[in-house]
């Protein structure tokens, strides 16, 4: 297994949002699940995060 770096993007109604992490798979298909996984994971904890950085321009 490799450590693999995946950013998912998603356009929602008002605008885009990414979700980048680090995962440990063999393919690039098996990263890509378990950064889907991880990121569900995180949205059922949503009342304990928040965002802690922006960029406006």
């Amino acid at each position: 297994m490799a450590r693999r770096q995946v950013t998912l993007k998603t356009t929602l109604s008002h605008g885009e949002f990414y979700w980048v992490t680090n995962v440990e798979a063999d393919s690039e298909e098996e990263a890509v699940v378990a950064a889907e996984n991880l990121f569900l994971a995180e949205i059922e904890r949503i009342e304990e995060w928040e965002f802690t950085d922006f960029e406006v321009e």
